[in-house]
């Protein structure tokens, strides 16, 4: 099929999506998402495969030239600066970056719409440089990303060029291959090749070397989510958990298993301020001490999920962005701590998950699962494979609640005395057949 066959109907598609947008001039997301795509194949079409591939190749390089700017503190600069700009002699002098180098910085960020070029030697902010300055992106190129850097951190374990993520997918191909292209599992895979430690990917993270990325991870998980819906925004929490939950004061509530900082019961009580029963955020002990002032809002409880539950018979026990951090085994193992500690008729598991695609899957959710397998073994997982799962805990899926492909999905389980992993699933807005 010739690009001329692709075009044509794309361009159809993306007139009209004007049907579909409001007269202010905004789109629901699920139309949102579905623009997006389509802007996607759009541009796949009109490139060559050569020239897909070419620009595939330097992606690392132009991550790195963020994370440099980043370095320089060019952005904010930049965002200073206003709609003027700033000539390359003024953003020398202002970086110390030399005559020969700078333009180069320059000319990769423009390229990427980091920056705008306006003439031969003025350069200006952008939109995205507005959200270059953000923190908690900030933290995620910090984490994510790689740098030349003498002072990096890193350098104790003998690896002075990279951040924490960066030298783990350098060694996947190597890793997947000399393992005869098996899945990583949490103690055997790239994260282990390449810092030469046996520790699973979670346990290395939280050697003290590593604290300022693990600071730059948790900002960057609380702020990649800024501008998102909350996953309370569509499921109905009140109806399911609060309606039918004890309300006296001594009762449980919610538990947040490896809850972190403790976010997501503030936004429960910010939601729900008159909710009634106990708050309680569980995680490892080095992670409970970096919470916050939390009198008020949520119980804290140092506790591993790999070992027996100690809060009995709660009205849900709430596990986000969790399971995706481990294979099957381990999630298996946490799971059927839950399942043990949950009142038959009254208990509920929330699982606040992504919920991949069958067919065509975002590059971001794909992206994203090649993350977690390469830091820990971890995966993202479709219906099918959470229905799995969950069955091989002694749970059952009741209802899936999705609004779209890249936010979070909400997954419902009960106990179940007979799994079945082949039963149909129930999801917000479709019946998804678990095959």
């Amino acid at each position: 099929m010739d690009s001329k066959t692709l075009i044509i109907p794309l361009l159809e598609e993306i007139s009209n999506a004007n049907s579909s947008m409001s007269t202010d001039g905004s789109l629901e997301p699920h139309v949102r998402r579905n623009l997006q795509d389509l802007v996607k194949q759009l541009g796949f079409a009109l490139e060559s495969p050569f020239e897909t591939l070419n620009r595939l190749v330097v992606l690392p390089f132009q991550h790195a030239v963020v994370r440099v700017a980043i370095n320089l503190a060019l952005f904010e600069y930049m965002v200073e600066a206003g709609l003027d700009g700033k000539t390359e002699e003024e953003i020398k002098a202002k970086t110390g970056v030399d005559e020969l180098l700078l333009p180069r910085l320059l000319r990769t960020l423009t390229a990427i719409g980091l920056l705008s070029q306006l003439d031969e030697q003025r350069w200006a902010a952008t939109r995205l440089t507005h959200v270059c300055t953000i923190p908690t992106v900030k933290s995620g190129y910090r984490f994510m990303w790689v740098i030349p850097s003498p002072s990096n951190p890193y350098r104790l374990i003998g690896c002075d060029r990279f951040d924490f993520i960066g030298p783990v997918f350098q060694k996947l191909p190597e890793s997947l291959a000399k393992r005869d292209y098996r899945c990583p599992t949490a103690t055997q895979g790239p994260l282990q090749d390449a810092y030469n430690t046996k520790l699973n990917g979670w346990e290395f993270f939280l050697e003290p070397q590593f604290a300022v990325s693990l600071q730059d991870c948790n900002l960057f998980m609380k702020g990649r989510r800024q501008g998102s819906l909350s996953w309370l925004d569509f499921y109905p929490f009140a109806e399911n958990i609060l309606a039918r939950a004890a309300t006296d004061a001594e009762s449980v509530l919610v538990v947040d298993v490896g809850g972190g900082l403790g976010h997501g019961l503030v936004e429960i009580k910010e939601k729900f301020p008159q909710v009634q029963g106990r708050l309680i955020l569980q995680d490892l002990p080095k992670t409970i001490e970096q919470r916050g002032n939390s009198e008020g809002v949520f119980e804290p409880m140092a506790h591993d999920f790999f070992t027996h539950q100690p809060v009995q018979g709660p009205r849900a026990f709430l596990i986000r962005q969790v399971l995706h951090d481990w294979p099957d085994q381990e999630c298996q193992q946490i799971l059927q701590h839950l399942a043990a500690a949950m009142q038959p008729g009254h208990s509920k598991v929330l699982i606040n998950e992504f919920v991949l695609a069958d067919v065509g899957a975002s590059d971001f959710i794909t992206a994203i699962d090649l993350v977690m397998m390469g830091m820990s073994g971890g995966m993202e997982r479709t219906v099918s494979q959470w229905n799995k799962l969950l069955a091989s805990a002694g749970l059952r899926i009741e209802k899936i609640w999705t609004l779209d492909e890249e936010t979070e999905s909400v997954i419902e389980a009960v106990l179940s005395e007979t799994p079945d992993p082949s039963r149909d699933v129930e999801t917000e807005g479709t019946t998804v057949e678990d095959s």
